[in-house]
């Protein structure tokens, strides 16, 4: 089978490398418009050809791969939308699923039906297909959101390759952003917003430079992809106002507790978040 990567990024490259290993396909074309990302994807064997042509990229690919920012996606499924054989099963790797799937539904129309989306959870604080690994998703959570017009043998069959791929599938209603804006996006924003805030300091290199442990583990995903993070931010937005709200609420908590030197007060909160910190099983560790 010939795989399409629209985007071939960290996780659209680790896809191509995990799916080739898996012997899902055996040939990868990878479309970008970055002549030097495409080099890389080769060098890298997450793609057997490249092409800046959509029609060049797709026209003989039994599956299609939109790897790219969320924001993207709607463009891209209009773009390819003309080019799909009838038999072929498109797909996306996307960190949101109601906008996604919006998306696809508008850009490729008719052709909706050939479409069953997923949601990789898992990545790497560096961006970038240098950075793509065929084991990136061994035992690590893929989110299945079918929803109403897709056909469902594209769905089984998506599934049941991430699978053979060596993830672990779940099956989630397109409401999983609501999830995922708390333990996935909303922790993405936290750490860029404290590294953000520390460097338009004066004395940040000075600090910078005395950062420990703990503020290497807490701002590891503030490496991440920019763009990719800033259309995902948009793409929820909604639900991850409302989670910064309810985080804006509880900072405002502990700074009262602080200010008026509650100690037990603040312990308690701290032993809850060990508590349940500790009791905390992540796939694939």
């Amino acid at each position: 089978m010939k795989m399409a990567v629209i985007g071939c990024g960290l996780i659209g490259g680790s896809m191509a490398l995990s799916w080739k290993r898996a012997g899902i396909v055996d040939e990868v074309i990878a479309f970008g418009h970055n002549p030097a990302t495409l080099q890389k994807a080769l060098d890298k064997g997450a793609a057997d050809a490249v092409t800046t042509s959509m029609e060049e990229a797709v026209k003989d690919a039994d599956i299609v791969v939109s790897a790219v920012p969320v924001e993207a996606m709607e463009s891209v499924f209009t773009e390819m939308a003309p080019f799909l054989k009838p038999d072929a099963v498109v797909t996306d790797v996307g960190s949101t699923r109601q906008t996604v799937i919006a998306a696809a539904r508008k850009g490729l129309g008719d052709k909706f039906h050939q479409y069953a989306p997923a949601h990789p959870i898992a990545g790497g604080e560096m961006p970038g297909v240098d950075y793509a690994s065929a084991d990136l998703f061994d035992e690590k959570v893929v989110i299945s959101t079918p929803d109403e017009g897709m056909d469902p043998k594209v769905v089984v069959f998506m599934e049941d390759a991430w699978r053979k791929a060596g993830a672990r599938v779940q099956t989630m209603s397109p409401q999983h952003d609501l999830t995922f804006a708390s333990v996935s996006h909303l922790p993405h924003v936290l750490a860029y917003a404290l590294v953000d805030m520390i460097a338009r300091e004066e004395n940040a290199q000075e600090k910078l430079k005395m950062a420990g442990a703990g503020f290497r583990d807490f701002t590891r995903i503030a490496s991440s992809s920019p763009v990719m993070w800033r259309d995902i931010c948009l793409s929820n937005r909604e639900a991850l106002s409302h989670e910064l709200k309810r985080y804006r609420t509880s900072l405002d908590t502990l700074q009262k507790y602080i200010d008026e030197s509650d100690g037990k007060a603040l312990e308690s909160v701290f032993e809850n978040a060990v508590k349940n910190r500790r009791g905390l099983v992540f796939p694939g560790k």
